[in-house]
């Protein structure tokens, strides 16, 4: 009797909190279009592969500077689609949780959940375009790794601009969900002119990649995701599970010592599967959608 009553307790807990992700009873098509989505990109990458596997399509791009002097420890295949495997092959982890949230932005529309069952459910909009950034983030290093182009290089960092967009985004929208117009009464929801924003300046970004250090503009966004973390801690009438952000952050810590060590070339050897910057990829897009689900988990009162 006394393990019924824990198992009844471990599920209506675990219940609430999948409740409060706003994934319980998610309908199949959802989990189809996360997998399903994933493996046909991955169709693609292995017909990629097998086509031009030792042939040097990328010979006349403009190199970029990790062809001739590489900065991780995988072995380069100057000859073939794809130039460096696993660092290439690895970014399918960001295509999957792109599509995932690509689906579950089409459930929340579906639903039209209220704003007090948190902003990112009630603005699907934002959701989408966190699944169409992470999807353009697995493509664009995707891009890069295979190529080792200096326009591949162009496409991964215009696509973690992206990311960070999104990012900001949301907190934002959180703060403003409803906007007014200056000398008038109307009220109008602030999740458009966002999303402009962030297609806008994606866009942005990647054209004029090389005019920014990406470190110094994504300290920025940095700053002011985790000010709303932190304000989000003591503001009245706002909830989100804090667990999610804490899980992320230790992911994020532990992928780039992980990439650090692969930098030092003390990870693993050239050709072993386990590469250093490919776990980075497998680790950091975890991180990012576990940073979406902390978004996610946002309850507000009514």
């Amino acid at each position: 009797m006394m393990s019924e009553a824990l198992s009844a307790i471990e599920t209506r807990l675990r219940d609430g909190a999948m409740a409060r992700l706003k994934i319980d009873h998610l309908p199949q098509w959802v989990h189809m279009t996360g997998i399903g989505g994933t493996m046909l990109v991955l169709l693609v990458f292995v017909t990629l592969f097998l086509a031009f596997k030792e042939v040097a399509v990328w010979s006349d791009w403009l190199p970029a500077d990790e062809f001739n002097n590489p900065q991780y420890g995988e072995r380069l295949y100057p000859d073939s689609v794809f130039r460096t495997r696993m660092n290439t092959w690895s970014n399918l982890s960001y295509i999957f949780f792109g599509f995932y949230a690509i689906a579950l932005a089409i459930n929340d529309w579906k639903n039209r959940l209220p704003l007090e069952r948190g902003y990112l459910t009630h603005a699907p909009m934002l959701s989408f375009l966190f699944g169409v950034a992470l999807i353009y983030s697995g493509l664009g290093s995707g891009f890069f790794h295979a190529s080792l182009t200096r326009y591949g290089q162009q496409c991964d960092v215009g696509a973690m601009y992206a990311m960070m967009l999104c990012m900001v985004a949301i907190p934002v929208g959180s703060w403003l969900p409803r906007l007014q117009l200056p000398g008038t009464h109307r009220i109008f929801a602030s999740w458009p002119l966002i999303a402009v924003a962030v297609v806008g300046g994606s866009l942005f970004f990647t054209y004029y990649k090389w005019e920014y250090e990406f470190g110094d503009v994504s300290a920025y966004f940095a700053i002011v995701f985790l000010i709303f973390a932190v304000v989000s801690l003591v503001q009245p009438g706002k909830y989100l599970q804090l667990r999610w952000l804490i899980a992320a952050l230790i992911a994020i810590v532990i992928a780039a010592q992980i990439r650090e060590l692969d930098i030092q070339d003390s990870f693993t050897h050239p050709d072993s599967i386990f590469q250093g910057h490919a776990v980075w990829h497998l680790v950091s897009s975890l991180y990012y959608f576990l940073t979406f689900l902390y978004l996610r988990s946002e309850e507000r009162a009514d």
